[in-house]
């Protein structure tokens, strides 16, 4: 599994990272998954060089972004945590489902919460963007 992840590169549904010492971002890319098409987010995983250097204390990782992700994002969101071990390395793998929000980051408030994925990147949301969501979510066109 995981090495068909490092076969592709870093884009609108999939992400690397080292370590979770950027969790904002983390949690920021959690929220523009849930908005955009879902994703997986890879930690244990150099996001340029895709090296797998693995986590050293995964389930203190896992219960410190457990807390983040119930801390900051709202409404509630719960994407799937899994452990996979790779080449006897622990790897943490967030699989963030699409679901139909918008999700956003509380520290931020609503209107300037809401990231959706563009690419390999995370964006803030602009207003015609939260609306398509809200017909989205509502069946409507």
């Amino acid at each position: 599994m995981i090495e068909e992840f490092l076969k592709q590169e870093e884009g609108k549904t999939l992400e690397f990272k080292e370590n979770t010492s950027s969790l904002e971002k983390i949690i920021k890319t959690i929220i523009a998954f849930a908005n955009t098409s879902g994703g997986v987010i890879l930690i244990g995983i150099k996001d340029r060089t895709k090296e797998v250097i693995g986590l050293k204390n995964i389930i203190k990782e896992e219960e410190k972004l457990a807390n983040s992700i119930a801390d900051s994002i709202t409404p509630t969101l719960i994407p799937n945590l899994q452990f996979l071990s790779f080449r006897k390395k622990d790897i943490l793998m967030i699989t963030v489902p699409h679901s139909l929000g918008p999700y956003y980051l509380k520290s931020k408030g609503y209107k300037k919460g809401i990231y959706i994925r563009l690419g390999s990147t995370n964006r803030i949301a602009d207003d015609l963007i939260i609306e398509d969501i809200h017909r989205m979510k509502k069946h409507t066109s």
